[in-house]
This record gives C-alpha cells, sequence and structure tokens, in this order.
C-alpha cells in the first residue's frame, strides 16, 4: 500500500478533529448568519418542522425530498402529516429531475452535501411555476458560499442549518427565514433540553486528545464503542426504529446563542476545513479512493471529504485512513423507501469528517 508522507504539522491539524481549538476572540452568531428572521433549536429536524410549517406544509400534504438524505430528516416531514416524495440524485449529488416530472408539492427541499453548494435552477423554475416553497437543508454548509459568494442557506424561501455538525456546540439547529415570512407560533413544547451527557463525554475525550494525539485518541474512542457493543448490543447504533416519525428530544436550543461563542471563530474554521480536505484527498488519493467532488472550489468550507468506497475496498480504506487518525462512516442511513432499491454510489458513499 502506498505511504503518504504525513509530518507532523498534518498530524496536528487532524488532532483539531479532536480536540478543537478555542477562539481568540469571542463572537456572535447572528453576524455570520445570513440576514433574515432566524430562531435556534436543539435540532436542524426541528428547524425543518417550522420551515414546512411557515409555508403552510399540513396534513395530506407533500413535500419533494432527494433519495439521498438521512431518514431522520423524514421525521420533520411526518410530524405535521405530509408525505415525503423523493427525487433522484446523481452520482457528483446533483438533483436528477426536471421541472415537468416533479409534480404538484408544497415544498421542496434541496440539499448542499458537505457543504458543496447544490445547483437550485430546476428548483427555482419549479417553485416559480406551481408556488410550491423551496427549503435549502444546509446542514453540512455553514460558512459556505456558492460561486457567487452568496452564503448558503440563504438562497431560497428558508434555510436550515446544524451548527454542531461544523462547531463544537452541545446543540444548534438554526432556521433562517429570507422571504418576508414572519415565524409560525410553534405547536410543541418549548421547555428547555436537560444537559446532554454524550456532549460531555466528549469534551471529556476532547480534553484528553490534546495530549494523546489523534491516533491514540482515535484508538480510545473505537475502544470505548467497542466497550459499550459488548455492554449493549450497539457499538455505534443504527438510528432508533421510529426515526422517521419521532424526534427523540424536544426542540429548545440551549441559551449558548445568545452569548458570544468561545468555539473556533468562523475564519479559522473556514482554514481548518479547506486544509483538511487537502490532506484527506491526498491521503485517499494515494490509495486509490473516488472523490466525490473533482475540486475544492473557493467558497466551500466543507463539512469533511466524502468518497465512493466499494464494498470490496471498504475495509483496506478503513484501516489506511485511520492509520492517520482520521475517522470514517457510512452516509447516510437511508430513508426505509429508499434503502432497498437504493442506487449503488448512495450505499458507497463514505465520508471522513472534519469534526468529532
Amino acid at each position: 500500500m502506498p505511504n503518504v508522507h504525513v509530518s507532523a504539522v498534518d498530524l496536528a491539524l487532524v488532532n483539531t478533529i479532536y480536540s478543537p481549538t478555542r477562539a481568540r476572540q469571542p463572537w456572535i452568531l447572528q453576524d455570520v448568519l445570513p440576514e433574515g428572521a432566524t430562531r435556534y433549536y436543539s435540532l436542524a429536524r426541528w428547524a425543518l418542522v417550522d420551515a414546512l410549517r411557515t409555508y403552510g406544509v399540513g396534513p395530506g400534504d407533500r413535500v419533494l425530498v432527494p433519495g439521498l438524505i438521512c431518514r431522520e430528516v423524514i421525521a420533520s416531514i411526518s410530524l405535521l402529516g405530509a408525505t415525503a416524495v423523493f427525487y433522484p440524485v446523481s452520482r457528483d449529488l446533483c438533483a436528477e429531475l426536471s421541472a415537468d416530472d416533479l409534480g404538484q408539492v408544497k415544498a421542496v427541499i434541496a440539499v448542499n452535501y458537505f457543504g458543496f453548494p447544490q445547483d437550485l435552477g430546476v428548483f427555482r423554475d419549479y417553485c416559480q411555476n406551481t408556488g410550491a416553497a423551496l427549503i435549502e437543508d444546509n446542514a453540512h454548509g455553514f460558512l459556505s458560499r456558492d460561486e457567487h459568494g452568496q452564503l448558503l442557506g440563504s438562497r431560497g424561501d428558508a434555510g436550515v442549518f446544524s451548527l454542531r455538525k461544523t462547531i463544537a456546540v452541545p446543540d444548534g439547529g438554526v432556521l433562517v427565514l429570507t422571504g418576508d415570512r414572519g415565524m409560525p407560533k410553534t405547536l410543541v413544547s418549548r421547555k428547555a433540553n436537560a444537559g446532554s451527557a454524550r456532549y460531555r463525554l466528549k469534551q471529556a475525550f476532547r480534553r484528553m486528545a490534546g495530549r494523546l494525539g489523534p491516533r491514540r485518541t482515535h484508538r480510545v474512542i473505537s475502544g470505548t464503542r467497542q466497550l459499550r457493543c459488548v455492554l449493549a448490543g450497539d457499538g455505534h447504533p443504527a438510528g432508533a426504529q421510529d426515526a422517521e416519525i419521532r424526534i427523540p428530544i424536544g426542540p429548545s436550543a440551549s441559551s449558548l446563542f445568545v452569548h458570544p461563542l468561545s468555539v473556533a471563530e468562523p475564519s479559522v474554521e473556514v482554514h481548518r476545513r479547506r486544509a483538511l480536505y487537502e490532506l484527506a484527498d491526498r491521503i485517499t488519493g494515494a490509495i486509490g479512493a473516488v472523490s466525490v467532488f473533482p475540486c475544492l472550489p473557493s467558497n466551500v468550507v466543507p463539512y469533511g471529504f466524502p468518497m465512493f468506497v466499494s464494498q470490496a475496498r471498504l475495509v483496506e480504506t478503513i484501516a489506511e485512513v485511520e492509520r492517520y487518525g482520521f475517522q470514517i462512516s457510512k452516509w447516510p442511513e437511508l430513508p426505509t423507501a429508499v434503502a432497498t432499491e437504493a442506487p449503488e454510489h448512495y450505499r458507497y458513499l463514505m465520508v471522513l469528517p472534519f469534526l468529532w
């Protein structure tokens, strides 16, 4: 197997996946979000509930969703009594449809996979002709922009964000309404959620990671998951059986977001993620892995490094990337309606995430 030279500087960079740096100066979240009416939530799934509700989605309505999507997203649609209708996604993760093929739906969800901008042209044509709302799922793309410099999550009627996928916070769903609509009255309890035991455990690991380095930290995390598997029978459990119909915690976010944040400031995070992408590209390219995207555009702040890995190469690829301290995981866990007949590129999609 080819050996890639990884310097001490590279290892220090990988270690930021496990031990994120703190901000030199506190910063305000609102300053880096798109303009518009904004509300914070525990999870982006709750933000999507209110985005759909804002545009009148209710019982019996249909919502157009990509087939390549986490099954948990479907719960936001189910809670409103609506139905998800799936459209295909190509190997380069673009919507594979035409405006004439969409049928009548109340809202359309377009996903910026891994922080790369989705082409919204076909969606805009359809929404203009039918009056459907365009909701931009930007869970992976906080801080990313398109080729025109426009923030992802600001290009439709509403943008949904998941801050905890980019910065080390305990929760952080955000809804930004870019039109002239006001926020709907929520139909669910807004009682604050209890502190997350999982987040506290992660914070303990993150403090330890600074001393252990990425390779040892990864081994400790893997060992913990294996122990969990022995004790509970689920080392890294798949989604709950009711993941497509229920959101497991209440909607209220921590009070963290109304105060200045001390986690890595945006300019540092942009540089960190782009540098990790280039390193991951070099390492995976040496073992013949197939990157999803041919290049990293200048305005993209990647969630992680996505690639296609066949079943025949899976064990070899996992061993190689973990040798450098990276994590690797399959993405996404597909909705039940899609999983049984999913095309090959849905099933072979893997990602090296840039935050643990």
